[in-house]
């Protein structure tokens, strides 16, 4: 790996590089290029602050949140077709909307919704119906409040958390609802000992991780839990580890883990052997469904790291965050937040905006 990487945010200043090396390297390598998504249909700005913003599996859409045009607490739900422009808005009356997320082919949206007393929901786009995530029988009546938590790839399995609002017991227990079915089934028989957090699913539903993470004398510990078809088994053990991602196909992890100097540091986990090896030195925000590009987050902002090669992709300058979910299944895409007015030309709004880098 090269021991410095230049950043090349502008368009044309990537054209230029790629022109210098002939015409072959311009045909097959596109250069990396910045779109704006917190735009409306017709290209103009949004005046609000946007972010939150997080991309489906396939690339083919968006979603994010932005603020109240007029100032007030209402929060606008997004939906940005990433092939027309084309920017719709989820129907519902929302209020402090938090953790939007796509399903694979972008037809669900699952988001959490409520000021106090936040509930989960899930949105179909095709028929327009919005579903409230809550088992009709809890394992505890007395949980007051839930937050979407993880959506699968195929769209039929959405993972949520019930609590309450003292401390930990927040995100206390995983439920994940069947779409097809209708029903809900509670993950872990009890409630976890700390707060549930960093949900993920397999393609297909039928595994699901989270981190819990707990207060101990010497600080707070995390602790990764994977279950299959029933079976639960610990990750990252001996970590304070927090998860980053579920591979596609359930098996193997990315999380962060931080050591005794406060420093974080990324790591795969094979879930069929157990075998843990360093993904970075530093900590990882996102993947791709195959855990081969993975989202790195620093003070010169956010770069893609290419495995196995080793390569390092520049999207972001400093001052950039992005979302667990902000990379497409493919790697080829990633959408970030950024206070930045000169990623895109005609930037005059002053607020955060969304945007989208493509890679390939």
């Amino acid at each position: 790996m090269a021991a410095h990487v230049r950043r090349v945010f502008g368009a044309a200043s990537a054209a230029g590089l790629l022109l210098a090396l002939g015409p072959a390297a311009v045909a097959a390598t596109p250069p990396p290029r910045v779109e704006r998504i917190s735009t409306a249909t017709d290209g103009s700005e949004l005046t609000a602050a946007s972010g939150g913003g997080v991309i489906s599996g396939d690339g083919r859409c968006a979603v994010f949140s932005s603020a109240d045009p007029e100032g007030g607490i209402d929060t606008r739900l997004y939906l940005k077709d990433l092939r027309t422009g084309r920017l719709t808005q989820v129907p519902e009356d929302l209020v402090y909307t938090t953790g939007p997320m796509l399903s694979g082919d972008g037809r669900y949206v699952a988001y959490s919704n409520g000021n106090r007393y936040p509930k989960p929901y899930v949105y179909d786009r095709v028929t327009g119906r919005t579903e409230l995530l809550w088992p009709e029988e809890p394992q505890d009546t007395s949980y007051e409040l839930g937050t979407a938590a993880a959506i699968s790839s195929d769209g039929r399995h959405v993972a949520y958390t019930l609590g309450n609002r003292h401390g930990d017991d927040y995100a206390r227990v995983l439920h994940v609802r069947d779409l097809g079915t209708g029903t809900d089934r509670q993950i872990s028989p009890l409630p976890a000992e700390g707060m549930i957090l960093n949900a993920w699913l397999s393609a297909d539903g039928r595994t699901v991780a989270y981190s819990v993470a707990a207060r101990t004398g010497q600080g707070t510990e995390g602790r990764i839990h994977v279950v299959r078809d029933g079976h639960e088994s610990d990750i990252g053990s001996g970590f304070s580890a927090t998860l980053v991602r579920l591979s596609d196909d359930g098996r193997s992890a990315l999380f962060n883990a931080m050591a005794a100097d406060l420093t974080t540091t990324a790591y795969f986990q094979d879930l069929r052997t157990g075998r843990v090896r360093q993904a970075a030195g530093t900590a990882a925000v996102a993947a791709d469904g195959s855990l081969r590009h993975v989202l790195l987050s620093g003070d010169g902002g956010l770069d893609l790291l290419a495995l196995p090669s080793g390569r390092r992709h520049p999207v972001a300058p400093a001052g950039a965050t992005a979302l667990p979910r902000a990379v497409d299944r493919a790697g080829h895409a990633v959408v970030f937040s950024s206070p930045a007015a000169d990623l895109v030309p005609y930037d005059t709004n002053g607020v955060p905006d969304v945007f989208v880098r493509r890679l390939n």
